[in-house]
């Protein structure tokens, strides 16, 4: 029942299916889908291929993995957390319904409101007056089929009650088989001993963990020194964290650093983290996004935290964001210091966060990111910006209204904000802002063959103007890029430059082996631009992915590591898979890649490889030289937020010391 309504947007708007249409399927879904007449043989043959489908699923769903991903990211990357009808909020609806049949059946249903759509039941004593009711799109047909016929070929059995499919036992069987020889005929092939670099690591010297299920510890995380000690501390979220009666309410975790940097021990953050800042909003997802500043500039910093869920259940889903103050030697306040909240429904308010400054006072300020806010249509998104001064102390309740800077997107479906990040350039600062839905059109009319979807957008904004500074597009279909941002300073050719570097996780990446060209869908892009001539980024050095579906760019970062004045690129590549059985099998295991904010060689650098084969991410990767680093001596943490080891999906935490 809450598949229905929220996949199918019934007496609501933007479910998942709308959204996954106006993304990456615009033509298909405005064609085919809400027509008003719907044959039975349509409804039998297309639940006929889902009942496959499903089957297929079962028995090889690494398989399959490719066909949808190709088809739509949208589905395979956001069917767990898209904000209106994602696993995790349907799984917040159901348990809702649960508590409220729970009562009926204990009290009656004299006190509740019940409307046909089950979003909309309420007991209380007043009745919900803003439900609006919207028929269905498409209309309920009676299987007029009396007699038993049984079509061999689909193997369908149509009833008085409708229909019934069944898959024969030699279908499962043969599969099997058919996995198991062709397993053993590539593991032949692929007989030679892999060799692992010497570049490697691949054990961590610390694992932090959850045991909350579906917590996603790990989701956002950021390094910043706290308590003032001199060292960089360690501030993670878990917005799936949930406890007894209280779904998905979040947390947020942090852990000193000391001079030997993080603690080098496997630890449940519940019991050892330094200090827990928990939720309080069902379904609210606190701890989705993280930034540190010093809000009311008192010369210690606070923390920022995105709930971008919050008012999920009244389906507004407006978001908030908190600001929780810090004290000279007594760490953060326990309870937030501010609140900000937004008007509008759908805004998820604190979906990014980033510590920029936007009014030129050298300081920096809060910039919220809405990639699904309204911003003038639907979904187009837009960013605001909230000045840093002494007496926000002052002040327990903001909203968007009150920002002092804000800029909108262009079009429905952009996803305006999603990334967000900024850049130093002599006197002025860069404000980045990300767009990876963003499509390519002209009157953007879904059946014409100039749409490209997803091909995504960077913003260059020069705030405190509303003015754009510049635009970088992208040009491949469903290549997203701007999914991720960084900036930073780095070293090419002998040439020290300032570069932005760009995510573009789905783009389609060139493969060679020896003198046989392939593509491999959906590897990923690194694009680094150098802002030199800060109003036309010019484009500078390609990293490429070398796995099909590995999302090489998920996500970058710049940061000096070695304390050189340059910094190093790290690049992500989360579904990358260590040779091609996992491609065909299954077991996905991830992969960082750290190169050196020196490099000697431009263009396609990944393209210049040592063997025969190509891209070569790997060729290009440098290790850090010095012990002092990012987090005391160097620790680098890596989250792996969908990690079960510990619990279904509660996330883990790896610290590597390089």
């Amino acid at each position: 029942m809450v598949a229905d309504v929220s996949w199918h947007s019934l007496g609501i708007d933007q479910g998942f299916l709308k959204a996954m249409g106006e993304v990456n399927l615009a033509a298909i879904y405005q064609e085919f889908y809400g027509r008003e007449i719907i044959t039975e043989g349509t409804i039998i043959d297309c639940t006929y291929l889902l009942f496959l489908e499903l089957h297929g699923e079962r028995l090889a769903v690494s398989k399959l993995f490719p066909t949808y991903a190709s088809k739509s990211p949208f589905l395979v990357e956001r069917f767990h957390d898209y904000f209106l009808g994602g696993v995790d909020d349907m799984a917040f609806w159901t348990n809702n319904i649960f508590e409220q049949t729970s009562h009926m059946l204990e009290n009656g249903t004299s006190g509740c409101f019940l409307p046909e759509n089950p979003l909309f039941i309420k007991c209380t004593r007043e009745r919900k007056n803003n439900y609006i009711s919207k028929q269905s799109k498409n209309e309920h047909y009676k299987n007029a089929t009396s007699s038993l016929i049984v079509t061999i070929k689909k193997n369908i059995k149509y009833t008085e009650r409708g229909v019934h499919f069944n898959i024969q036992s030699w279908a499962t069987n043969s599969l099997h088989f058919i996995n198991q020889a062709f397993a053993t005929n590539v593991w032949r092939v692929l007989a030679v001993a892999h060799k692992q670099s010497s570049k490697h690591i691949s054990k961590p010297a610390a694992s932090y963990f959850l045991t909350s299920p579906y917590a996603r510890l790990g989701w956002a995380m950021i390094s910043a020194d706290l308590n003032q000690d001199g060292y960089e501390d360690l501030v993670v979220g878990a917005p799936g964290y949930s406890t007894l009666g209280r779904v998905q309410i979040g947390r947020v975790y942090i852990v000193y650093g000391k001079q030997s940097g993080l603690p080098p021990e496997d630890m449940d953050l519940d019991e050892k983290a330094d200090q827990v800042l928990e939720g309080h909003q069902p379904s609210g997802r606190f701890g989705s996004a993280l930034a540190v500043l010093d809000f009311n500039d008192d010369g210690v910093p606070d923390l920022a935290v995105g709930a971008p869920s919050v008012g999920s259940q009244f389906l507004t889903y407006k978001g908030a964001v908190y600001v929780y103050f810090g004290a000279e030697g007594r760490g953060l306040a326990s309870q937030p210091n501010i609140t900000i909240t937004c008007q509008y429904s759908y805004c998820n308010l604190g979906w990014s966060l980033l510590a920029a400054d936007v009014d030129e006072d050298r300081s920096a300020d809060l910039v919220v990111g809405c990639p699904y806010a309204p911003g003038g249509g639907q979904q187009r998104g837009f960013v605001v910006a909230f000045y840093s001064y002494f007496n926000r102390s002052g002040q327990g309740l903001l909203s968007v209204e009150d920002a002092n800077w804000m800029v909108k997107g262009e079009k429905n479906y952009a996803w305006f904000g999603f990334s967000l990040d900024s850049c130093q350039l002599e006197n002025i600062t860069l404000l980045l802002i990300g767009s990876p839905t963003w499509k390519s059109c002209v009157g953007c009319n879904p059946f014409s063959s100039d749409v490209r979807q997803s091909v995504g957008k960077v913003y260059g904004y020069n705030p405190p103007s509303t003015e754009r500074w510049f635009a970088v597009t992208g040009d491949k279909d469903m290549g997203r890029m701007g999914m991720s941002l960084a900036s930073g300073v780095v070293s090419v050719a002998g040439i020290t430059r300032t570069v932005l570097v760009v995510g573009a996780p789905t783009t389609d990446s060139l493969s060679r082996i020896s003198f046989i060209s392939s593509v491999l869908r959906q590897a990923g892009l690194a694009l680094m631009y150098d802002l030199t001539d800060s109003a036309k980024p010019s484009l500078l050095s390609i990293f490429s992915g070398d796995r099909r579906f590995s999302r090489f760019g998920g996500d970058v970062y710049l940061s000096d590591l070695d304390n050189d004045g340059l910094d190093e690129m790290i690049v992500t590549s989360p579904l990358r898979t260590n040779d091609i059985t996992t491609v065909l099998f299954g077991g996905t295991a991830g992969r960082v890649y750290i190169y050196s904010g020196n490099q000697t060689t431009s263009g396609n650098v990944t393209g210049h490889c040592k063997s025969w084969i190509s891209p070569c991410p790997e060729d290009w990767v440098r290790k850090p030289k010095s012990d002092i680093g990012r987090l005391g001596h160097n620790d680098i943490v890596v989250a792996a937020e969908r990690s079960s080891v510990k619990a279904r999906l509660g996330g883990r935490l790896f610290v590597y010391s390089l």
